[in-house]
This record gives structure tokens, sequence and C-alpha cells, in this order.
């Protein structure tokens, strides 16, 4: 009796300590089983973290970072003005006396002069013909001039032509072509009659008189 009086006696003091230790027994139980048991199914699984991916900034368009790109061979739609070049006047001219600004002697007139022009000296008779396409402005006889046609070519250029035989073959206002017969050299510049049959040439660019060799293919002749 006294035993039993002695353990009831402890169990009472210490009730709160045995209760405590039964419990830490017990979660120790409960987690040593639920790791056997984790074991026995292939282990305690660890789930890999995600991966977070960096975004990349939009790369910028070319344009956006260079301005406009010009392509390496541009179509230049610019329409090509092909460069004016007179044919001749006369074809069988026998030789010519060329443009000066300075003083020259003229015989017929006894005195220096500049010569604005180009003289093509052929027989009388000989054929005339337009350097270039154009349209007749004028056709014009004078005393000291002779007979004298006067080609508008557009763009300011002009063609004038002096000394020819008569004005029948053309008239104001006709479309001429480059190589159309507009008359016949003669002596009818009583300036320079004393030279002989020749055609009196002048080129004229927007208003001012100027050599013919600019425009003129001699190579041609």
């Amino acid at each position: 009796m006294k035993k039993q009086n002695k353990v009831l006696t402890f169990m009472r003091k210490n009730a709160i300590y045995l209760i405590l230790t039964a419990c830490i027994l017990a979660v120790g139980l409960s987690v040593t089983l639920m790791l056997i048991n984790q074991n026995s199914q292939g282990g305690v699984k660890v789930e890999n973290p995600p991966v977070i991916e960096t975004p990349v900034p939009d790369q910028p368009d070319d344009e956006q970072n260079q301005g406009t790109i010009t392509p390496d061979n541009p179509e230049d739609t610019t329409p090509v003005q092909k460069p004016i070049t007179f044919i001749m006047p006369v074809a069988n001219s026998t030789s010519v006396a060329g443009y000066s600004e300075t003083m020259v002697w003229c015989s017929t007139l006894s005195r220096y002069q500049a010569h604005l022009a180009i003289d093509f000296f052929a027989n009388e008779g000989e054929d005339v013909f337009a350097v270039y396409d154009g349209k007749i402005e004028s056709v014009e006889s004078t005393l000291l001039h002779g007979i004298t046609v006067t080609i508008d070519h557009g763009n300011g250029l002009k063609t004038v032509y002096n000394s020819l035989a008569d004005g029948d073959e053309v008239f104001v206002g006709q479309t001429v072509a480059q190589g159309e017969k507009i008359g016949e050299v003669s002596v009818s510049n009583r300036q320079e009659y004393k030279d002989g049959a020749h055609l009196h040439f002048e080129v004229i660019e927007n208003g001012n008189t100027i050599d013919p060799v600019k425009y003129l293919a001699f190579e041609e002749k």
C-alpha cells in the first residue's frame, strides 16, 4: 500500500512533466513515421525554383536608329537631257572664216570690226540646212544683210542664216527639222560681198551672240 501511495504521490507531483514528455514522444514518433513513409516512396521531393527569364528589349528598327535608308543604286527619275549638237549648215563649204570678238579687217567696208559669226564659203546656189530642230522665227530682206532666216530652237537658243539667195524656201511659223533645207548660198550680204558667196552663220544664246563652235561638230564636216 505504501509503494502504491508513493507512486501516486510522485505522479501527482510530476503529472505536468509526464504529460509534456508524452507529447514530445508522440510528436517525435509522428515525425519519424512520416520520414520513414516518405523515404519508402522515393524520398522527399524538392521542387526546383521557377526560372525567371530576363526580358530582352525590343530592337529598334534600322530606320529609327539610322534614319531613312538609301538604296545603293537609287533609281534616278530625272529625265536626261541630250546635249545639243548642230550639223554643218553647208555640206560642201570650201573654207570658213571664224568668229572673232576682236577687230578684224573687212575688205568690203575697208575697216576693222568684230566678226560675230562663222562664214561658210561655198559655191553660189549650194544648199543651206537647219542645224537643229526648231521653228522659223523670221524671214527678212535688208539692203545690207540680204536675205536672213532666223530659227528659234527653244530655251533661248536661236540660229541666224544670213546672205541667202532668197527666202522662198521657208515661212514664219514653220517647223523645221535638223537637216531640212532652208535656202541657198549667195552674195546677198552687201557688207561682205567682196568675200564671195558664203553663208554668214550666227548663234544667239539668251539674247547674246556667241561663238557657234560651242554647238557645231566640225569633225563631222
